[in-house]
């Protein structure tokens, strides 16, 4: 039946437009059923709730996805949501403009059926930023100076730290540690040599004498044992009686530039005129992991001037997981040996075109001094990419087909093999009452139901295995027109399940406004019999199916929920591949090609079909059909 819920909408859209909140309420298939004025206004939009109804509310989530701080959290956060099916409470979410919003989620349960979701937001931003007010102030300095490319910290008369920044100790635990004391404490944890806290401590008290900045160059050693330059400043600061009120001391690190020196007088001129000659990316690292050297190719095929990479890490190089590189460079450290992993980048060029390129590398001595630099080359193998994956695409064509025809042979021979049996056990049974003169009418009645049950059974493989074979040899014809959807639903389920053979009467619900639709009749009529009839077949000794049509702007949805044994979640990826079965059917006849066929001819409407399933609980299969204009 077809419900009139004109009233009772009319009464929800008095109080929701009332309350204070923004309201929305989808169904199932996530079309737009209401939404409140302060929706509206608190999303900025510039539409009516009236001309919002029916709106595609998935897709308006991802069109709207940018407009949250998180647009990727946002989406994936609502598909939990979704699929948990449980009432959420004053979630807080994010805006990219800064707002902040409370948000509630509602199942809306009908007769045992998830009927559709109801969100409510509310502004917490004025809240929100009162919230943060306080530490705001408390920390906005502290952020500066964690965000400056540079070493600070402030120190008070006894040079004990008071604070230090991010960017000069990145551990946050020894940062904390390290207030209130000195750096002789901390060489002492660190089991250093006191020398350079010395120097800190006379340049300290330099600055203090002189009460003007005192400059120092400080030489050490990195986490990576490297060789390390800091340029230093302390800056005393003074109140205005005089007195010592605390000192700042920051640190740029000028080891790039003294290296950039060294390298340059390092250069190999004939390599790198060399290098440049060659249509291969040519890349130089030190054992520091710093490039040295990138050749004319690199900047022909990126447009990135090579000085913008000199003298950085490796990860500045234009491609991405650059830890293939590090690790064989660290590999070949340990092991003085050049393993070689093979990589193929998938790259930009400066163009914008995808390019694939192959890696390799070779570890050399550069220089007197013996130092291990590493070349990576980077080879343009885009052609050679593209053939073989055509070529794959060739054997997975291949591979498919053989897999049918495996699949065909086993379920043929399996099918076959038992219906024949029986056939031929029934045969001779009834040949030796026949001989012997004691054939009675139900036995004959029984075995020849037996026999007629599976020449149909064998009827229906055949059947479905040639309309498989001319689906796919491209003789099937779609031929699609407008039609009452509701009325043929209605002689699907009246000719094949009113009642099933076990008397249990489909569940009906019709919603919507009723509009012609565009489908074959044909394809259709199978769709629909196959899911019905898996629907009652799987849930056997458990309560009616229910079958949904719900009619929409855009087209309609068809929902068909049964209550039985559910699909196992590693078998929901292979329903429609040929002969597969869930792993929990035993006992159920079946031939793995029926949902195939379903498959194919959803593809010819283009239609689009899900699965929701947990099991022992039931199955939720959700047909939609757009109309033919769209």
């Amino acid at each position: 039946m077809i419900l009139n819920e004109d009233k009772l909408n009319s009464q929800l859209n008095f109080v929701l437009n009332k309350i204070p909140f923004a309201v929305l309420m989808e169904s199932y298939e996530r079309r737009l059923q209401f939404v409140n004025q302060n929706f509206c206004q608190l999303f900025h939009i510039p539409l009516s709730p009236e001309q919002l109804i029916g709106f595609d509310c998935k897709l308006a989530a991802t069109q709207s996805a940018p407009m949250f701080s998180n647009p990727t959290q946002f989406l994936e956060r609502i598909d939990e949501i979704l699929t948990a099916e449980e009432f959420v409470s004053h979630e807080l979410v994010e805006l990219a403009d800064g707002r902040s919003f409370l948000r509630d989620y509602l199942p809306i349960i009908n007769e045992g059926v998830h009927d559709g979701h109801v969100w409510i937001y509310y502004d917490y931003t004025e809240a929100r930023t009162m919230e943060y007010h306080i530490l705001h102030l408390k920390k906005f300095y502290e952020q500066i100076l964690n965000h400056i490319p540079a070493d600070i910290a402030v120190f008070n008369k006894k040079h004990q730290y008071i604070f230090i920044n991010q960017t000069a100790i990145r551990d946050e635990s020894l940062r904390e540690w390290l207030i209130n004391k000195d750096d002789y404490d901390f060489v002492k944890y660190r089991g250093k040599d006191s020398t350079f806290a010395e120097e800190r401590r006379e340049a300290f008290n330099q600055a203090i004498s002189t009460k003007k900045v005192y400059e120092f160059l400080e030489e050490g050693i990195n986490r990576e044992g490297a060789q390390k330059f800091n340029l230093r400043r302390f800056q005393p600061i003074f109140q205005e009686n005089g007195e010592l009120e605390f000192v700042v001391g920051y640190g740029i690190d000028v080891t790039s530039l003294k290296k950039t020196e060294e390298y340059a007088r390092q250069k190999d001129i004939i390599f790198a005129k060399v290098a440049d000659l060659l249509d291969v990316v040519v890349i130089v690292i030190d054992h520091n992991f710093q490039v040295v050297f990138v050749n004319a190719a690199y900047e022909s095929f990126f447009g990135i001037p090579t000085s913008q990479i000199i003298g950085k890490e490796i990860e500045a190089i234009a491609i991405d997981d650059t830890s293939i590189i590090r690790k064989d460079i660290v590999l070949y450290q340990q092991t003085n040996y050049a393993h070689h992993t093979a990589k193929v980048y998938q790259v930009k060029d400066k163009y914008g075109m995808t390019k694939y390129f192959s890696y390799s590398f070779t570890p050399y001595v550069q220089g007197k001094a013996g130092n291990v630099n590493y070349a990576v080359f980077l080879s343009d193998v885009s052609d050679q990419y593209y053939a073989v994956a055509e070529l794959q695409k060739i054997i997975d064509k291949e591979r498919r087909l053989n897999e049918l025809k495996s699949g065909f042979v086993n379920i043929v021979s399996h099918e076959m093999r038992t219906p024949m049996s029986v056939i031929q056990s029934s045969a001779e049974i009834l040949e030796m009452l026949n001989d012997a003169d004691k054939i009675s009418k139900p036995q004959l009645q029984l075995h020849l139901s037996r026999i007629i049950n599976e020449v149909k059974g064998m009827e229906s493989l055949m059947k479905e295995l040639l309309l498989v074979s001319k689906i796919e040899g491209g003789k099937m014809v779609f031929k699609p027109s407008p039609q009452n959807m509701s009325e043929f639903i209605e002689q699907v389920i009246a000719a094949n399940f009113s009642p099933y053979e076990d008397g249990r009467q489909i569940v009906l619900l019709l919603k919507g406004n009723e509009h012609p639709v565009y489908f074959d009749r044909l394809m259709m009529t199978h769709i629909l019999k196959n899911l019905i009839e898996n629907a009652f077949k799987y849930s056997s000794n458990k309560k009616s199916p229910i079958f949904r049509l719900r009619y929409h702007k855009t087209g309609v949805s068809i929902l068909i929920k049964d209550f039985g044994i559910g699909i196992p979640e590693k078998d929901i990826p292979n329903l429609f591949k040929a002969f597969a079965r869930a792993s929990n059917v035993e006992g159920i006849k079946g031939t793995g090609l029926g949902l195939l066929v379903v498959k194919y001819f959803v593809d010819f409407h283009k239609a689009s079909i899900h699965f929701r399933s947990k099991q022992n609980q039931g199955t939720s299969v959700l047909l939609e059909l757009k109309n033919h204009d769209t």
